[in-house]
């Protein structure tokens, strides 16, 4: 079983390489360190999540009403998160078909974005 586990996850990141590869360097590069496929979404199309030693979506919100209470709106830094894509929802499924197709596509992009703002919201 953890062998068949192993090589689905193989040929889907093989399947999803263009599409993380592109949301990484280009499309998101600005707010995601990273993007990978995730084995724990089930309903969820994606999730932002905080690297190993990263703060959480809470932890950055109370350090920056600090920030505003001590300087009196200072900006504090914002670490990158790492995107992780449900890779069995339909819409992601469909941001890989349209990405796939034509990497430069606004359709593409604006879908990656939603995703993105709807994944920062529940973080």
């Amino acid at each position: 079983a953890v062998e068949s586990t192993q090589s689905t996850g193989e040929v889907l990141g093989r399947e999803f390489d263009t599409l993380l590869n592109g949301l990484k360097d280009k499309v998101l590069s600005s707010g995601i360190e990273k993007a990978v496929l995730s084995t724990r979404l089930v309903g969820s199309p994606c999730a932002l999540v905080a690297s190993q030693y990263g703060r959480s979506g809470n932890m950055e919100r109370i350090m920056k009403s600090q920030a505003y209470a001590k300087a009196g709106g200072a900006d504090t830094n914002v670490q990158k998160k790492i995107l992780e894509l449900n890779p069995f929802h339909p819409l992601v499924k469909e941001l890989n078909t349209l990405y796939k197709a034509d990497p430069e596509s606004e359709t593409a992009k604006d879908l990656a974005h939603s995703l993105s703002d709807t994944a920062l919201l529940r973080s």
